[in-house]
């Protein structure tokens, strides 16, 4: 296992990648030494150091270190060939500008990424803990804010751009020009809320309309409404009776039903009617009456 060489770098390996690859490969044939020996002098286990002279993945800047200087090679130029490789790894493509030539809050973001390479590209949750707290007791460098700054996704304050400037080895002579660039590429960005405070309450309610607009938006609905009744016969024509008010004269008569009486009741009003006087006698009596009233009454 230990004796088993190398196999060729992918031609899948990104140039830069590939140069550092060599490079180390180049160190361990100088030194003469076996992958036994180069792991034991590096203090890293065999599988590692293969893994990083294997040209499939960037290895981390510790394990470049340790096997350069195991085979007593120069660890700065080493250095200098691994920030290469990892910066075409993250940042394909981008350019590693100073602080007077950033112009844009994405070429300050990335120069925030290539200060992190320069460092060794720590992980968050290290800058994190290296940040330390301030007098609050508050975390300096919150690992998950870092991540949506690098991502882009917010701006980074000044406070949070001097911390991660400071954890990371970027000269002090350097760090005046950086917060100069922060504040003319950062001044109108939006304030973060303090800690502590909670989110605005955000409805996902429309926006309210005027008269107008509602009276706009609602007479085609009201328009196609009618149009469907008036397809499915929900709607008539109107009846010239109705609108006159006449509208009873075209409604056909209801059924008349005579009531009903049982056989004694018409025999009692038979019988009531006959006993009554007729017409001529209530007749002879009024004449009677009249002529007693005309004695009565003096000449």
């Amino acid at each position: 296992m230990a004796g088993r060489p190398l196999s060729p770098i992918p031609v899948s390996t990104p140039p830069l990648l590939r140069a550092l690859v060599q490079r180390l490969r180049d160190a361990k044939e100088a030194s003469g030494k076996t992958f036994e020996v180069l792991a034991k002098g590096s203090g890293i286990s065999v599988d590692v150091v293969r893994r990083a002279l294997a040209g499939e993945a960037v290895p981390t800047l510790r394990t470049v270190k340790a096997i350069t200087d195991a085979c007593g090679g120069k660890e700065d130029d080493m250095a200098r060939s691994w920030s290469a490789a990892k910066a075409e790894k993250v940042l394909p493509g981008a350019r590693d500008l100073g602080p007077l030539m950033v112009s844009s809050r994405a070429e300050l973001v990335e120069s925030m990424i290539f200060m992190r390479i320069g460092g060794g590209y720590p992980p968050l949750h290290q800058l994190e803990k290296d940040a330390g707290s301030d007098e609050n007791g508050r975390t300096q460098l919150p690992h998950s804010t870092l991540h949506l700054v690098l991502q882009g996704q917010i701006p980074p304050t000044e406070k949070l751009f001097l911390a991660f400037m400071e954890v990371l080895p970027v000269p002090a002579t350097k760090r005046r020009n950086w917060l100069d660039a922060h504040r003319r590429l950062f001044a109108n960005a939006p304030a973060r809320r303090a800690w502590g405070q909670p989110p605005p309450v955000v409805r996902d309610e429309p926006p309210a309309l005027t008269s107008c607009e509602a009276a706009e938006r609602a007479l085609p609905r009201l328009e196609r409404d009618e149009e469907i009744k008036w397809k499915t016969g929900q709607l008539k024509e109107p009846d010239d009776y109705k609108l006159l008010g006449l509208d009873y004269l075209n409604s056909p008569a209801p059924d008349f039903l005579w009531p009903e009486y049982d056989e004694e009741e018409l025999a009692a009003w038979e019988a009531e009617a006959a006993a009554q006087p007729s017409a001529k006698e209530h007749l002879d009596l009024r004449e009677k009456l009249r002529a007693m009233i005309d004695r009565t009454e003096p000449a």
